[in-house]
């Protein structure tokens, strides 16, 4: 019988704070509640307990993966997190951790079987959507089970099986509760035409007006044209508006952001992870100056300084941390190694969250995993955490100075917060209060 790990938790009224003094209260409430084991919403290095493990002595922990076709190298980059955070586990109780390959859907369940006759007593995977569609119209699990992938259909809650996905849905609802925070309240929306922009079109515009907030204007354009300058500028008349979210990759933002930041009428502009590759460029992100985006912490080097599988310590040491995708599949392998043996704490309070690498997580009330990322924006020397988030609500507001070229005054750069500090937890609005928690319409893509 396996015992809960404990995990503090929260309670949203502390979210009606300012952030500096939401921050601080939070950090006190956490370092208080250190205790009784938790560790929620402190960075890494400053946990009052050693989050790398959490297991219970005797534990042994399989994953099932693909070791072979299309998403080899999906599951590959996820494999080596999982290795890296089981290497870093410090504690005495240390599992065993071991691998299932399988690459068919439809004889999951006699992996996960074979897992657990084996002795697993937490099980991580599957990674395809099909694999984890049948577990999820299936009878409860013997084991808790961490599935790196979100069932097509909500359906409901199957015991021990919890849902664990990068969805970019997620960080779209993050984009639309950041901004709230910010006190924007009018937004305008572009994004390329498509099922991949209609589905963080479509999760912005939700989650937006969840929040009572106004969606001013939208628009699509063709990723194919090269000049999407009409679209953008039609989209910028339609109204007076406080912020554009922009659903766009890295090279359409250096395209499309560059002439809304240095019009006559600038707007704060507010993306995705998708416009950072997560290397710096300063020559390349110099057009995107001033561009406010949401990431992973562990892509930006958030309150990792003691970490061994921080990012900054893993240089080099890892094929998969060359690419994009697999910088936050291999964060996504390190927080499901971590998540496993506190699946039934989190699952008992929807408050209770852990900081993890890929972002402050809870579940909601299916098993799915819930994500609040860190604000970022690109700054002259790079992309920086943000911390102070100035409420602007009128055209022509400007966090940043405009490029040298521009020409323009420089203006105070919003304050910003080195790697090892205390990220700001994604707030938002009270009135009406959004619920990261509850369960959000945000299909998974990783592995389907």
């Amino acid at each position: 019988m396996h015992q809960d790990r404990p995990v503090a938790s929260f309670r949203s009224n502390i979210r009606r704070f300012p952030g500096s003094v939401r921050t601080l209260t939070l950090s006190m409430a956490m370092i208080l509640s250190g205790t009784l084991g938790g560790c929620a919403g402190l960075p890494w290095d400053k946990a009052p307990t050693n989050f790398r493990g959490g297991y219970a002595a005797g534990d042994k922990v399989t994953a099932i993966l693909p070791g072979k076709g299309p998403v080899a190298d999906v599951a590959d980059a996820v494999r080596e997190g999982l290795r890296a955070a089981h290497g870093a586990d410090d504690t005495a109780a240390k599992p065993t951790l071991t691998f299932i390959a399988s690459e068919q859907p439809n004889k999951i369940a006699e992996a996960h079987g074979e897992a657990v006759a084996a002795g697993a007593t937490q099980v991580i995977g599957p990674l395809l959507k099909p694999a984890v569609d049948v577990l999820a119209t299936g009878p409860a699990l013997k084991v808790p089970t961490l599935a790196l992938n979100q069932a097509a259909a909500a359906g409901k809650a199957v015991g021990n099986l919890y849902q664990f996905a990068l969805a970019p849905e997620t960080e779209a609802v993050d984009a639309a509760n950041q901004a709230k925070a910010m006190g924007f309240t009018r937004a305008l929306m572009l994004a390329p035409a498509g099922e991949a922009g209609q589905r963080r079109s479509d999760a912005f515009r939700r989650q937006w007006e969840k929040l009572g907030a106004t969606l001013v204007g939208q628009a699509s354009f063709d990723p194919a044209a090269t000049d999407a300058a009409k679209t953008l500028n039609a989209l910028l008349k339609k109204g007076e508006a406080d912020f554009l979210f922009l659903a766009v990759d890295a090279d359409q933002a250096r395209r499309l952001y560059p002439p809304i930041r240095d019009g006559a009428n600038a707007l704060p502009v507010i993306a995705t992870s998708a416009v950072y590759s997560g290397a710096a460029d300063a020559a390349r992100d110099k057009a995107l100056a001033g561009l406010y985006f949401v990431d992973l912490p562990w892509v930006l080097g958030v309150g990792q300084a003691n970490d061994p599988v921080a990012r900054a310590n893993l240089k080099g040491k890892s094929a998969a941390l060359a690419t994009p995708l697999g910088l936050r599949l291999y964060a996504m392998g390190i927080d499901a190694y971590r998540l496993a043996p506190r699946l039934a704490g989190l699952a008992k309070d929807p408050a209770a969250t852990f900081p993890g690498a890929t972002g402050t997580l809870s579940l909601d009330a299916l098993g799915r995993v819930q994500r609040q990322l860190t604000l970022a924006q690109f700054t002259a020397t790079g992309p920086q955490p943000v911390t102070a988030k100035p409420a602007a609500k009128q055209r022509g507001w400007m966090p940043f100075a405009r490029p040298a070229a521009a020409a323009q005054p420089a203006a105070q750069p919003a304050a910003v917060v080195a790697p090892a500090k205390t990220p700001s937890p994604s707030a938002a609005e009270p009135k009406p209060k959004p619920e990261p928690k509850r369960p959000l319409p945000q299909p998974a893509v990783t592995g389907g």
